[in-house]
């Protein structure tokens, strides 16, 4: 499950970025750890997290929990290539050829298979590209180089944890940080504007396929407004887009366009693609270097290991057939047949966009426990978003969809969800 930490709070910001700590602050930002740690411990004590798989050999479609087999929907690998013979081969190729690690700062000494694997994903982008050791280190490395002290930057309410954690830095730098209400152009476009007359840049950071409710950024809108400002650099994580949409499967995001002149795009290689670590894809060479060169955990952090490097390399050859676009028309197969299914059903999706993230609506933690624990029950593992994933009241079942999955195991999740939510 892809949790977020507790959302960055537009109350502890000021205009000149954050406010000071106080005695108050601290006791609240206690009162958040505590409902964080009450909301996972409930979740564990129903036994829906922390849980580890209990089989000798995964292939995908099952997971074993509590000593029963489950259909897994709570894999993030939408196109199955995590247990393809391809890149288990790669990855034991590198091992024999460069060893279980490669324990140097790239900052020093790249181990070989950097190299191509960098080759190959610019092949896919088209544009210069950095790698990072994952997405989080890459927002981590790149928005406090791409960010300067008398930028602005604006988030959208929803936007990963992960990025969320980087505001600190950014503000404690002098930069004004803001949020948006989720997916609001329109009041996107008012604060662009206003912000650009105190302003020299003014950055919006936002998901392109957002984790838990699966919706996407509008980029047709986000494009046109690019157009309309000047002033306005886009920063878009889109780590669940990448390899199942796209051409080459470069993602939401990309799509089939250039990257625009003032776009940084990250990505992961932890999910469809099946490997592991981030990619920064940038609209200059300049800008890579210099995010190369002075981000702190591209120099900090160890970098990706030889049999991840071997799977990657081999991913992205996938990524370069005609066989990604085949993977890609299989699991929109699933996604239409689970948006139809949920539709006649009338389960309350959160969206119905064709996406691989299904979010089902249950509303408060005791009935998204007794729904997900039922769907366990009847042999259908998924996941529970709740505090500090969505928020308070907001909860739901989360479903994601692969490849691995039949259209039989849709179809009876679908039932299994429509019998359960009206017992609920």
């Amino acid at each position: 499950m892809s949790v977020p930490r507790p959302k960055f709070d537009p109350g502890q910001l000021s205009s000149a970025g954050l406010t000071d700590e106080s005695d108050g602050h601290g006791q609240a930002l206690d009162q958040r750890l505590a409902d964080v740690d009450r909301s996972f411990s409930a979740a564990i004590a129903n036994g829906l997290a922390h849980l580890t798989a209990e089989d000798e050999e995964l292939n995908g479609r099952v997971v074993t929990l509590h000593g029963r087999k489950h259909v897994n929907f709570g894999s993030c690998s939408y196109l199955g290539l995590e247990t393809d013979l391809r890149l288990k081969d790669a990855a034991c190729d590198a091992v024999a050829r460069f060893g279980v690690q490669f324990s140097t700062s790239r900052a020093y000494v790249s181990a070989p298979p950097y190299r191509e694997l960098e080759q190959l994903l610019g092949a896919i982008f088209e544009a210069p590209l950095v790698v990072a050791p994952t997405t989080t280190l890459a927002h981590l490395a790149a928005l406090p180089v791409l960010v300067g002290k008398h930028d602005a930057v604006i988030c959208d309410q929803l936007v990963h944890s992960s990025v969320q954690t980087v505001l600190p830095i950014l503000a404690a730098a002098g930069a004004t940080c803001s949020l948006v209400r989720h997916n609001r152009i329109d009041r996107l476009d008012h604060a662009v504007a206003t912000l650009s007359r105190r302003h020299a840049r003014v950055w919006y950071l936002a998901d392109g396929i957002y984790s838990m409710h699966g919706d996407s950024a509008p980029m047709g809108a986000l494009r046109a407004l690019l157009d309309r400002h000047e002033r306005l650099h886009l920063y878009m994580d889109d780590a669940h887009g990448v390899s199942w949409s796209g051409r080459h499967g470069r993602g939401h995001v990309l799509g089939a366009n250039p990257i625009h002149p003032r776009m940084v795009v990250a990505l992961s290689m932890a999910k469809s693609f099946a490997a592991s670590g981030g990619v920064l894809v940038f609209p200059d060479q300049e800008l890579a270097r210099l995010v190369r060169t002075c981000g702190s955990t591209l120099i900090f952090s160890g970098p990706l290991q030889p049999p991840v490097l071997g799977a990657a390399i081999a991913s992205a050859r996938v990524h370069l057939s005609n066989e990604i676009h085949e993977r890609q028309a299989k699991l929109s197969e699933r996604i239409r047949l689970f948006n139809d299914l949920a539709g006649e059903h009338g389960l309350p999706l959160a969206t119905t966009e064709a996406t691989p993230i299904r979010f089902v609506k249950t509303g408060e933690a005791a009935t998204t426990y007794r729904v997900a624990t039922e769907l366990m029950r009847e042999g259908f593992y998924t996941n529970t978003a709740l505090y500090p994933a969505v928020s308070r009241g907001h909860g739901g079942v989360r479903i994601t969809l692969t490849v691995h999955q039949t259209l039989d195991d849709v179809r009876g999740l679908v039932e299994a969800l429509a019998r359960n939510l009206t017992a609920a």
